[in-house]
């Protein structure tokens, strides 16, 4: 009876070793995705995950709400097929994890198929990719390609963005509107650097958040470095504190740096922003755009103090504006609404227009 059981055991081993060994080799594999069907099951078991050269079904996204840790790397040219729906193409979640792009790799949004030059109205055009991070999350080396609408939304904590080149340079001919580089919400303690971007709105663009640190951006084609507050509902989604955007080129904009606050939206605050080192060259319109009258896509005349601008500060800013309708410094203030703004080295030259501005900056005579 022992020699039966001991035969029988040694039969069941060699059933089950196979078993084994192919689960594990089908866990690798799937850790290098080369067809949409197998991202799920990817995300869901590998923590080391290739996504190479696949193309996303039309009106799907490419979700990865990745384990702790992950690692995820992006292979070849990934595109996403035509619909019109919101988006985002690429949603990835996770905590710790590492985003990267090999090189030559590039994300296609094929935002051609889009552009009507009507923006966010037309067609319904879907953000390209969000992120959404803590932990000390990274994202390097990533390359977007044509946009159909807002490239880059950021809503993270912890995270470094760095080497990022988004080119949506394209939609300068063809139609492409509102394609903002990176745009940040709801994000702290969150850096965005070394990166280039080519596109026709702002390039890079902060709604709420605190703690945040832009350097090294190169913009074409932009509306320049932005903050746009005011659009949330609630105090903390129109809040902006501490943020730095340094050592920036700003070229062939419409604006070098433009900073509205929303008159038809909800109460906030914008604090202690510092831009320092930022050179501008080939701005169509405003070197320092700061209005406080931004309501239904654009200025109205009509100020509102709901989002005051206290301690803002600029730091060897310096360039050239032209055209028509170039003017080097326009501010805009409601009553009650700036405070405390320090001004050195700012210079920028080639106004056709004479500055306009309803409030002085120390340092700075407008």
């Amino acid at each position: 009876m022992g020699v039966f059981i001991l035969i029988l055991a040694s039969l069941l081993a060699l059933l089950v070793v196979p078993v084994i060994a192919l689960n594990e080799t089908q866990t690798r594999n799937s850790c290098t995705v080369t067809s949409y069907s197998q991202v799920d099951t990817a995300v869901g078991s590998c923590s080391d995950i290739v996504i190479s050269g696949i193309e996303v079904p039309a009106g799907k996204a490419l979700d990865l709400n990745l384990k702790d840790g992950t690692k995820i790397t992006f292979d070849g040219h990934v595109k996403f097929a035509y619909a019109e729906w919101d988006g985002p193409l690429v949603h990835i979640k996770g905590h710790g994890i590492t985003i990267e792009g090999t090189e030559g790799h590039v994300l296609d949004g094929q935002g051609a198929l889009y552009w009507d030059g009507k923006g966010s109205s037309g067609k319904t055009k879907p953000v390209f990719i969000r992120i959404e991070t803590t932990g000390g999350s990274v994202a390097n080396n990533i390359n977007l390609l044509n946009c159909p609408i807002w490239c880059a939304s950021i809503k993270s904590s912890d995270l470094i963005v760095d080497g990022w080149t988004i080119d949506v340079a394209d939609g300068d001919k063809n139609g492409g509107h509102n394609t903002d580089g990176f745009g940040v919400q709801n994000s702290t303690n969150t850096v965005i650097k070394n990166s280039v971007v080519k596109n026709q709105d702002d390039c890079v663009v902060v709604n709420y958040g605190s703690n945040l640190h832009i350097s090294n951006i190169d913009c074409s084609g932009s509306h320049g470095l932005s903050l746009s507050v005011g659009q949330g509902s609630t105090y903390y989604m129109n809040t902006v504190h501490n943020v730095t955007f340094s050592d920036c080129n700003v070229k062939s904009s419409l604006n070098g740096i433009h900073v509205k606050t929303h008159s038809d939206g909800g109460e906030g605050e914008i604090t202690d922003v510092t831009f320092q080192n930022i050179n501008f060259s080939g701005i169509t319109r405003y070197g320092i755009n700061i209005q406080e009258d931004y309501a239904n896509g654009g200025s109205t005349g009509t100020t509102n103090n709901n989002v005051p601008i206290k301690n803002l500060k600029m730091t060897n800013v310096e360039g050239t504006v032209k055209g028509s309708s170039s003017m080097a410094v326009y501010i805009l203030c409601a009553d009650g609404g700036c405070e405390d703004w320090s001004w050195s080295g700012v210079d920028i030259t080639g106004g056709h227009k004479s500055n306009s501005c309803n409030f002085n900056p120390s340092g700075y005579t407008c």
